[in-house]
């Protein structure tokens, strides 16, 4: 090795180990931002800000974007028409999934004047997607299934299961109605009639209000998330203040049933949780969420692992007038799942628990966002937190210290809407030769574990051999030397 590049190269050494401190999680961050109809962006960023790559798309992303792992992007973009008047949310039903160089590989439409997707995906280990919708029903129809604080149509849940077929087609192949787990008590002359405490596995039609008196927009649903292990599905309603979980394991007639599936409860609620007055088990008090969104199951093998997390919005103004004040929280809750995978609820008269959080990390002005948002665990412990009206994303470590932090709009000039965020595995893809860290860059932190590679014979790591002669010395030294000094 050049003696003449040893000084400068011990100097950036002692810089950088004497800065590399953080905890921050050595991942990579996807997200959207982009505005409706507008063209958007997604972008894939290292902990220093800089792109990996960037997809361009001619409207807005909807919800939160997935990375495949055969390094392709999963979007919902928002559709150029739709039937449902004034949403208040996210219009979805245009779905694409694009190579690393944004050529569009799959794009299907799924939407009609009777139905219309919004707010989020999620996909599934088989390759299928599952999809949040609206459905429409009439006003008659709503008066009919005993609904009775009414003035227009209603919009109920449906979650729709789609298997992309060729470059344009797909086969829907399960399907859940939440019209068909309803439960009333104004009426027992109408469908569904029954005691609501008695029957916490059904919603009942006349809580919740609806964004505006003359829109349909019933439980503004806006996440969901599955857990492969359990073959269960969750969401969450930020105008019930709940989040729900419901069996995917059924047939579709089941799924329409109160019977079949693992759990013997057809298309049933399992569990729900947040605010047990909507099913007579509570009262004001007993409320645990307000407005939320995001939930999701943290993965097997991560800190936390079958436990939820929630993006606790929590505006003052719970009239959604004044959209400026409030205080938001992460929480992560241990949910009663049994041996069985259902879900334990203490007596006849008691709620689901648990009584409280297991953790929450704000709820004290730090933060908050009165629409979208999310969190997500990471493998090291830590927690990567999107906070949309602040256009805010920052990660958080197992002490509640901030790690990482990246305010979009001011660092980078993006002033669109992000919904969540999400920090993927460093080695998520194949690396180039010396990104050592697999953080998709050439930096002088690959420099260092070469260097403790040959001074301390550690094992032999292909990445790390620049010249592929099958040895980690003092050439492949030089060679990240020179190709770090170009990067630059």
């Amino acid at each position: 090795m050049n003696k003449n590049r040893i000084i400068p190269i011990i100097l950036l050494l002692y810089i950088f180990n004497d800065s590399a401190t953080s905890n921050v999680y050595n991942g990579i961050t996807l997200f959207s931002n982009g505005g409706n109809l507008g063209p958007s962006n997604t972008y894939l960023i290292n902990n220093s800000f800089h792109a990996i790559n960037t997809w361009s798309h001619p409207v807005g992303v909807v919800g939160t974007p997935y990375l495949l792992q055969d390094k392709t992007l999963l979007v919902q973009l928002r559709s150029e028409e739709h039937h449902f008047g004034d949403s208040h949310g996210p219009i979805g039903g245009r779905f694409n999934r694009l190579d690393w160089d944004g050529t569009v590989l799959w794009e299907y439409l799924y939407y009609d004047s009777t139905y219309h997707p919004h707010h989020d995906i999620e996909p599934m280990p088989n390759g299928n997607i599952l999809v949040l919708c609206w459905e429409k029903k009439t006003y008659e129809q709503a008066l009919n299934y005993g609904r009775v604080d009414i003035n227009g149509e209603m919009w109920p849940l449906k979650i729709v299961e789609i298997q992309p077929i060729g470059l344009d087609d797909a086969n829907i192949v399960w399907q859940w109605h939440l019209w068909d787990h309803l439960v009333q008590d104004v009426d027992s002359l109408l469908p569904n009639y029954n005691d609501i405490a008695s029957h916490p596995e059904l919603i009942d039609i006349n809580v919740g209000l609806f964004t505006n008196e003359n829109s349909g927009d019933w439980l503004h649903t806006n996440a969901i998330a599955y857990n492969a292990n359990l073959d269960q599905i969750a969401f969450s309603s930020r105008h019930l203040d709940e989040i729900f979980i419901i069996d995917h394991s059924t047939t579709n007639n089941e799924a329409a049933s109160h019977m079949g599936g693992n759990n013997g409860m057809g298309g049933d609620i399992l569990y729900r949780w947040g605010n047990p007055e909507n099913y007579n088990r509570g009262n004001e008090s007993d409320k645990m969420l307000n407005a939320q969104h995001g939930v999701n199951w943290i993965l097997d093998d991560y800190p936390g692992a079958s436990n939820l997390l929630i993006f606790n919005n929590n505006p003052s103004d719970t009239s959604g007038q004044d959209h400026t004040v409030g205080n938001s929280s992460v929480v992560e809750i241990i949910t009663p799942l049994n041996d069985d995978g259902g879900y334990d609820i203490s007596t006849n008269s008691g709620a689901y628990g648990p009584d409280d959080y297991l953790w929450e990390y704000g709820g004290d002005n730090s933060f908050f966002s009165h629409f979208q948002s999310g969190a997500y665990r990471l493998p090291n412990g830590n927690t990567i937190v999107t906070v949309s009206q602040e256009k805010y994303i920052f990660e958080i470590d197992t002490l509640d210290q901030i790690t990482w932090e990246y305010y979009f709009e001011t660092q980078s000039g993006l002033n669109g809407n992000t919904a969540r965020a999400q920090k993927y595995q460093p080695n998520y893809f194949t690396f180039s030769l010396g990104d050592m860290n697999f953080d998709y860059e050439l930096s002088i932190e690959d420099l260092i574990i070469i260097c403790n590679i040959i001074s301390e014979n550690n094992q032999y790591l292909e990445n790390g051999d620049m010249n592929q002669d099958n040895i980690i010395d003092n050439d492949d030294i030089d060679l990240i030397v020179d190709a770090i000094l170009l990067n630059d």
